[in-house]
Formats: structure tokens, C-alpha cells, sequence
């Protein structure tokens, strides 16, 4: 396959790119290889970015979520497995890490401490995605105090019927009001961050809406988005685990995921774990990654994906499906990665 080839193959997720906006050494180099890797399907010897779940529990019963329909053993993540992790990180080399995977990071009690840790080692971009219900005045000091470089608010749409029907548990006024108050906190301590995103998904009645929802917003969070909506497994003609495509999963080049509990899965998009890689400390991440994942990487580059069975039901995978015509949706089905409409 020749580059330009195989370059329309790969689906870009840029993380955080109001980080990779800064202009330091260390930030151009991650966004080469965060951008490169996938293309030159280089793993390198350790991942760019670690999705660490803090917990898988979570305060509200969304109707689109992992945590509502999905059957996994809760928990919230030890210290000790968070410092074993971000002791073997730091010295990898490690870019940054997002606190959450499945659940509520704010659940948990010791999440200041993660944060600190993980910044008095030197991880470039530590961050979080929250749905915000449990924001205080007392946690936001913790979380400013504590050098969170940026947060991500799931909020969907800006009215109260729209966003409380998608997020089961939570109350519109109240939600809102935490961002406000995370911002106005912030301000007033005359810093910049935490930087402050709101992304909602965009649902059918809110695509034709969207000048709204960014002016809703606009001048409440620093950044706004919001995540394609991805077919899921049965909004699709075809047996979507027998489509063959030439598609190649970048994530292998990029990232990895490690459950509360330790377990290592090569996905974000892994919520039942069958793509496990070991636990620590059993496996130590560098050998999960270079070792443990390589027969996914050959699978895609033959590409035989959907041989794999979490990757040939994988949300991300059978989006990029469709993009390319090789298979045909039926109805709109899950939520979908990132796309960035607008940074303020």
C-alpha cells in the first residue's frame, strides 16, 4: 500500500487540540507522533496517551451509555495501582492521560491526588470528561489546585428537556450552573486553567441548531464541540463482523486504556474487556504494548479487523465503514469521537 494510500485509511482522533496549539518543544513533538504514528504504523516502544479509569461507576443512568446497558464489575481505582502506573509512565516517557474511561471521575475521592501526581511527574496533558452534576465549590479549588490542565463536559444541547432526557439523573439549571461557577472560580483565581469544554452529541434535533448551542455556550466554556453520532451493530445492512476493510485503527499507535482494576485493554471503545492485555502489576504497560497488542495491529494491516470480535462490533470502526461506502446504515445509532467546532 502506498502512503497517500494508506494515509486515507487512518481516521484522525486529535486529542485535546487546544493543547496541541501551544508552541513548546515537547507539545510538537507529541502532536508529530501522535499525527505520524498511525501513518508510518509505528508503535513505537510506549503509548502516547493513557485513558486511566479512575472508577466505572457513575451518578446518572444515560440511556446511550456503557455504564447503563453494558454488564462490568464496578470499582474505583487503588493509589497504589494509580502510582504504579504513572511511575512506569513517567519514566516511558509518557504525553499525557485522561482520568476516566467508563464512569464518573468525580466519584472519586482521591482524584486531586491522581491529578497531582500524575502532573509532579511531568505528564504534558492531564485531563478528564465529566458530566459536571458533581462539581463544587470545594472540589473546583482541588482541581485548579491541583494543575488539571483541561476538562471536558458532556452536556447535551442547551435546552432542559433535550439535555435531561439524554442525561438521565441530572438537572439542567444545576449543571449548568457548576460550569458557571467553574469558570467564574477559575477567573477569579486569575489563571487560565483548567480549559473548559463543552461537547454535546450531535443528536438529530440539535443539527440543524448548532449556531444556538455555541452561542449558548460560548461565553461558559472556552471550547465547544461535539461527537459525531456513530451507527451501532444493528443499524447496519450488513453483518458488519464480516465486512473486510482496509481500514486501519489508529488508536493501536496512539493510546491505551487501563481499567480500575488494573486491567490493560487495547481500546477505549473495550467497555467488557475483550481485548484485555494483561493487569498490572502482572504486565507491565510497555510489555502490553509493544508485545500483547501486536497481533491486533497485524490483524488490521492484513486487514482482518473484523476477525476481532470487539473490533468488528467497534463503533468507531463501522463509522469510518460508512464513511468509505462499505457498508449502508439503516437508522442513527451511538455517539461518536470528537470533532471541534469552535475554540474560544
Amino acid at each position: 500500500m502506498n502512503e497517500q494510500a494508506h494515509r486515507d485509511t487512518i481516521h484522525h482522533d486529535v486529542a485535546g487540540q487546544d493543547v496541541f496549539d501551544r508552541q513548546d518543544e515537547r507539545v510538537r513533538e507529541y502532536r508529530e507522533k501522535w499525527e505520524k504514528n498511525p501513518e508510518r504504523l509505528d508503535c513505537g516502544s510506549f503509548p502516547l496517551h493513557l485513558d486511566i479509569e479512575s472508577t466505572s461507576y457513575c451518578n446518572l443512568r444515560c440511556p446511550f451509555c456503557a455504564t447503563t446497558y453494558s454488564h462490568f464489575e464496578n470499582g474505583y481505582m487503588e493509589w497504589e495501582t494509580f502510582r504504579a502506573i504513572i511511575d512506569e509512565a513517567s519514566e516511558k516517557g509518557l504525553y499525557a492521560c485522561k482520568l476516566n474511561f467508563r464512569g464518573e471521575p468525580l466519584l472519586h475521592k482521591r482524584l486531586g491526588d491522581f491529578i497531582r501526581y500524575a502532573k509532579d511527574k511531568g505528564i504534558l496533558d492531564v485531563f478528564f470528561n465529566t458530566n459536571a452534576v458533581l462539581l463544587t465549590a470545594e472540589r473546583v479549588e482541588e482541581l485548579i489546585d491541583s494543575g488539571l490542565d483541561r476538562l471536558t463536559v458532556s452536556f447535551e444541547g442547551f435546552e432542559k428537556a433535550t439535555y435531561e432526557r439524554s442525561r438521565v439523573g441530572a438537572k439542567f439549571e444545576e449543571a449548568v450552573g457548576n460550569v458557571e461557577m467553574l469558570r467564574a472560580i477559575r477567573d477569579a483565581k486569575g489563571v487560565s486553567q483548567p480549559r473548559i469544554r463543552v461537547q454535546t452529541v450531535l443528536l438529530p434535533e440539535l443539527r440543524d441548531r448548532m449556531d444556538d448551542y455555541v452561542e449558548f455556550w460560548k461565553d461558559r466554556a472556552d471550547q465547544v464541540s461535539y461527537n459525531d453520532l456513530e451507527p451501532a451493530a444493528d443499524t447496519v445492512k450488513e453483518k458488519i463482523q464480516l465486512v473486510e476493510s482496509s481500514w486501519i485503527c489508529p488508536f493501536p499507535y496512539q493510546r491505551m486504556t487501563i481499567m480500575w482494576d488494573g486491567t490493560m485493554t487495547a481500546c477505549k471503545n473495550d467497555y467488557n474487556g475483550k481485548l484485555a492485555l494483561g493487569r498490572i502489576p502482572d504486565t507491565t504497560i510497555q510489555d502490553a504494548w509493544v508485545k500483547e497488542l501486536d497481533t491486533l495491529r497485524k490483524k488490521h494491516r492484513q486487514g482482518k479487523a473484523h476477525e476481532i470480535e470487539a473490533c468488528g462490533e467497534c463503533p468507531l470502526r463501522m463509522s469510518e465503514l460508512v464513511k468509505r461506502g462499505e457498508v449502508e446504515v439503516q437508522q442513527p445509532g451511538r455517539h461518536g469521537d470528537q470533532n471541534q467546532m469552535r475554540s474560544g
